[in-house]
C-alpha cells in the first residue's frame, strides 16, 4: 500500500512541475547594421571648382543603413588618392547633422581647403577613390568604392543669368540686308575667381534639339569678348543663319541662345537659357516726285507684298509723273532699291555704296508697280481705275471691337482707294474689311492665308487672324490687297 501512495506522490509532482511556466530573456544584447547604396555624385564624376563660387555646394547622398536594435548608425565620406587605398584616406567628411544624416553638404570652398591641405597643387586635377563608412559603436559598413576627379580652384567664373531677349513667342523680324540696325543680346556679368583676372564671353545658338557644346554659330561679345552685350547686325545675323543651313529666309528661325562665360582655362555657361525666333523680312517703301510724299523718307508710299512670293513687291495706285525709287527703312536712306541703267533692280546695302538710279514715270495716272528683290526684277504698268467704286468710308471690323461698327481707316485725295489706320490690337481677334453700313461689301483673307500679315483680301473672305500688336494697317479697295506693319 505504501508503494502505491510513493508512486501517487511521484506523478503529481511530475505533472506540477511539468505545468510550470518558464520565463526566459528573449531581448537581444548584439547589435546589427545592414547594407546602404550611395545616391549621388555618380561613379566617375567630374567635378571642376569654381573660384568665383566658394559658397556653392557639393552633396553627396546615399540611402539609410538599417539599423541596430538600440544605437543609431553614424556616417562618414572618407576619399584616398586613386594610387592608394581608401582604408587610409587623405579626407574624411562626417555627414550632416553631426553624422547622423544620409547626405553630406560641402562647400566647394570646404572641399578645396582640405585637398589643399594635402599639398594638392591650385588649379591641379587630382583623381581619388571614396565610399561611405557607417558605424554605430558596434559594426562598421562601408560602402562601395567610387572613383571621382576634383579640380581644385584656379581660374573661375560666377554665376551669372541673361536679361534679354526674353523667351517669348512672339517672333522677332530683322531685315537681313541692314548693317547698321542691330540686335541685341544682354547678359549679367559674370566675375573671375582670380583678382585681376578677366571674363569673356561668347553668345552661342542651336536648335531646340541641339546642344551648346556644338552649337550652330556663336558671336563673340562687344568689346573684342569683354562686354555683357552682344550687338549683333542683321546682315551678320543673316548670314550666320545661313551659313548654319537656315538659308530659307521665309521660314522662322526657332532657336535657343546661351551665353559661355570664360576666364583663363574655366568656362561656365548662364544658369538658364532663352528661346527666340527670327524671322528675315524686308519691308519696301516707294519715295521721290512721282510719289504723294515726294522725297520725304520719313513718309514713303508703303508697298504691298505677294502672299504667295515674300520676295515680291506691289503697288496699284495713282502716281504723279516724275521719278521714283525705294527704302528699306522709314526715315534712312542706308539701304535702297533703284534701277540698274537698264529698269532692273540695283541694291544699295549701305552708306558708302553709291546710289542707285530711278525708275520714270512719264504721264501721271493709276500704275501697277512691282519690284522682285530676290529675283531683282522690276516692271509698271498702267493701271485701268475708271470703272472702279469710289467708297466713302471703309474700316476695320472684328472682335476686337465687337463686330459693331468699323473702326474707319482714312484716305487721301491722292490716292483715294488705298485706306490707312493705325491700331492697337490687344488680344486675338478676327478682322475684316468693310464698308461703313451693311455686309453687302467686305473683304477677309483666302482660306490658306488666314494668319498672314499681308495678302490679297478676298470680297466676303474669311476672317483675318490677328496678333496682340499696334499695326499701320493698309487696304486696297482696288486689287483688295492688305498689309499689317508693326509700328
Amino acid at each position: 500500500m505504501k508503494y502505491k501512495i510513493l508512486y501517487m506522490l511521484l506523478a503529481f509532482v511530475a505533472i506540477a512541475f511539468g505545468c510550470k511556466k518558464t520565463n526566459y530573456d528573449e531581448m537581444s544584447k548584439g547589435e546589427a547594421l545592414g547594407t546602404f547604396t550611395a545616391i549621388a555624385p555618380a561613379n566617375n564624376t567630374m567635378i571642376v571648382l569654381n573660384s568665383a563660387t566658394p559658397g556653392k555646394n557639393i552633396v553627396i547622398s546615399w540611402t539609410a543603413a538599417k539599423p541596430g536594435v538600440s544605437t543609431q548608425p553614424t556616417y562618414k565620406w572618407v576619399a584616398a588618392l586613386k594610387t592608394g587605398s581608401v582604408d587610409q584616406p587623405i579626407i574624411e567628411f562626417p555627414s550632416d547633422n553631426g553624422g547622423k544624416a544620409t547626405t553630406l553638404t560641402l562647400t566647394q570652398k570646404q572641399l578645396d581647403d582640405a585637398l589643399k591641405a594635402k599639398g594638392i597643387a591650385d588649379g591641379a586635377k587630382v583623381e581619388l577613390i571614396w565610399r561611405i563608412v557607417a558605424e554605430n559603436g558596434t559594426v562598421k559598413v562601408n560602402g562601395d568604392t567610387f572613383n571621382v576627379s576634383v579640380t581644385r580652384f584656379g581660374d573661375g567664373v560666377s554665376n551669372f543669368i541673361l536679361y534679354g531677349p526674353v523667351s517669348s513667342a512672339d517672333v522677332i523680324t530683322i531685315n537681313p540686308i541692314l548693317t547698321a540696325s542691330t540686335l541685341h543680346f544682354k547678359w549679367q556679368k559674370s566675375f573671375a575667381g582670380k583678382a585681376g583676372a578677366n571674363t569673356s564671353y561668347k553668345v552661342k545658338f542651336i536648335k531646340h534639339d541641339g546642344s551648346f557644346s556644338d552649337p550652330l554659330f556663336q558671336f563673340i561679345s562687344d568689346n573684342s569678348g569683354l562686354d555683357s552685350n552682344l550687338h549683333v547686325s542683321y546682315k551678320d545675323l543673316d548670314a550666320a543663319l545661313t551659313a548654319a543651313g537656315l538659308a530659307d529666309q521665309s521660314a522662322i528661325a526657332t532657336l535657343k541662345w546661351t551665353v559661355e562665360a570664360t576666364s583663363g582655362t574655366f568656362s561656365k555657361f548662364s544658369d538658364y537659357t532663352n528661346d527666340i525666333s527670327i524671322l528675315r523680312d524686308v519691308n519696301l517703301y516707294m519715295l521721290g516726285s512721282a510719289t504723294e510724299f515726294e522725297w520725304d523718307n520719313g513718309n514713303p508710299t508703303y508697298m504691298y507684298r505677294d502672299e504667295t512670293n515674300r520676295g515680291s513687291y506691289i503697288y496699284t495706285g495713282y502716281l504723279n509723273a516724275g521719278e521714283f525709287k525705294f527704302i528699306t527703312v522709314v526715315g534712312s536712306w542706308a539701304t535702297q532699291y533703284g534701277n540698274d541703267g537698264s529698269n532692273g533692280v540695283k541694291l544699295k546695302a549701305k552708306d558708302s555704296d553709291p546710289d542707285p538710279g530711278t525708275y520714270q514715270v512719264t504721264t501721271a495716272g493709276y500704275y501697277t508697280v512691282k519690284i522682285n528683290i530676290n529675283a531683282l526684277t522690276f516692271s509698271i504698268s498702267p493701271y485701268n481705275a475708271a470703272g472702279a467704286t469710289t467708297y466713302n468710308s471703309i474700316g476695320i471690323i472684328g472682335d476686337f471691337n465687337g463686330w459693331g461698327n468699323i473702326t474707319p481707316m482714312s484716305k487721301t485725295t491722292f490716292n483715294p482707294h488705298i485706306w490707312t489706320i493705325t491700331q492697337t490690337i490687344g488680344a486675338n481677334t478676327g478682322l475684316k474689311f468693310r464698308i461703313d453700313t451693311g455686309w453687302d461689301v467686305n473683304w477677309g483673307a483666302t482660306a490658306s492665308n488666314t494668319d498672314g500679315r499681308y495678302g490679297n483680301g478676298q470680297r466676303d473672305g474669311s476672317n483675318l487672324n490677328v496678333k496682340p500688336g499696334t499695326y499701320k494697317i493698309m487696304f486696297n479697295d482696288l486689287t483688295g490687297d492688305y498689309i499689317f506693319y508693326s509700328k
